[in-house]
This record gives structure tokens, sequence and C-alpha cells, in this order.
């Protein structure tokens, strides 16, 4: 066996160091070449790899990003569902079978239920892809960082969200069988802010205590 694979693994173990531990790849290669053979120096660069590895995790600006990314799916995964039902809409207005208009017409008044509906389905299509959009948007500033463009994509598809509920409201306020947007909505509202929020808690904190440990003697 070669000093390669050695190399390659500090080399690796160098590149995952976070940016406060960056000081210690040059020594991690230093050392490499200083190793008596080749078991002993695969055995030294796995150990660099597993401190690597390890720094890296306990790093908090990783444990922001990875917070940050797993917001971003949670947001993406609200937007893929709002766009989704925006395809179920526009199947429907294009001809596909329509079930909530058979339960529209199992209600008292049904032609002026059924009228109000039909005037309005086109807007809350696309108030369900704008909404979709907004989502989509809210995920790609938070996987970059953009809090601030994240905070004001998130407000546009709030206010999205509201429009789509009124008129929903607005056409079917309390018709059995019609499946209500308003919970739903509710939850994806709260949720990304409350988890987004806790994650710049957890990683203050972290932070602090971390700060703590390196000043002690």
């Amino acid at each position: 066996m070669t000093r390669g694979l050695p190399l390659l693994l500090c080399t690796i173990a160098a590149r995952l160091l976070p940016a406060s531990r960056r000081s210690w790849a040059d020594g991690m290669i230093a050392e490499l070449a200083h190793t008596e053979d080749d078991p002993a120096a695969l055995r030294f660069a796995l150990g660099c790899l597993r401190a690597a590895i390890s720094e890296r995790a306990r790093d908090p600006d990783t444990q922001l990003m990875a917070g940050l990314w797993a917001i971003a799916l949670v947001s993406a995964f609200y937007a893929v569902l709002r766009l989704a039902c925006a395809a179920r809409g526009m199947f429907v207005l294009f001809g596909g079978h329509d079930g909530l208009r058979e339960v529209l017409m199992r209600q008292p008044e049904p032609l002026t239920v059924i009228a109000r509906y039909d005037a309005a389905r086109p807007i809350v299509i696309s108030c369900f892809l704008a909404l979709g959009a907004a989502q989509l948007a809210t995920a790609w500033f938070l996987s970059r960082r953009q809090i601030r463009w994240f905070a004001t994509a998130w407000c546009i598809a709030l206010l999205i969200a509201g429009i789509a509920v009124v008129i929903q409201l607005s056409i079917t306020p309390n018709v059995a069988g019609v499946p209500s947007e308003f919970h739903a909505l509710l939850l994806q509202a709260v949720t990304v802010p409350a988890l987004l929020v806790a994650l710049y808690h957890r990683t203050s904190h972290f932070r602090e205590a971390l700060r703590c440990r390196r000043s002690e003697p």
C-alpha cells in the first residue's frame, strides 16, 4: 500500500474541517509525512477523517445550514401540495371529473352555489399556482440563507393563502362534505416560521455554550 490513500483521506478531512479548525489542515498533512509506515499512515488518516467529521457536525454554522435546508424541504413539500391542487383544478377546469361540484349540487339552492363556484374556480386555481410558486421561493431563499427575501416571500404566500381561503368560504361557508383549506394553510403558516425561530434559538444557545467551553482554562 502506498501513501496515496492516506493522503487522499487527509485531504478530504482538511476540506471537511469548519472554518474555525482550518489551521488543523496543514498539521494533518505534515504529520502524515512523519508516520512510521503505511499502516500507521492509514490509521492516522482515518483518525483525521473521523475528527474532521466530528468537528463539522459540532460546527454551529453547519448545524444552522442543515436546519435551514430541512425547513426549506418542508416549505418545498407544502409548495408541491399547492401545485398539485392547482393541477387538479386545471384538470377539472378543462372537463375532468369534479367531485366537489357533485357535492354542491346536493345542497339547497344549488344553482346559486354552482354559479359562484364556477365564477371563482379560475381565481382559486390561480391563487394555488401563485401560492405554490411563492412557497418554492421561500424554500430557495432559505437554502441560500437569504432570510429577508424568505420573509418577503412568506408574507406574499400568506396573503395569497388568505385570499384563497376567503374566496372558498364565500362560496361554501358551511357545506357538509366540502373540505376546507383553512386548517391546512394555517398549519403551513405556523409550522415553517416556528421551525425557523426554534432553529435560530437553538443555534444561538449552542454558539454561546461553545464559546464558554473554549474560554475555560
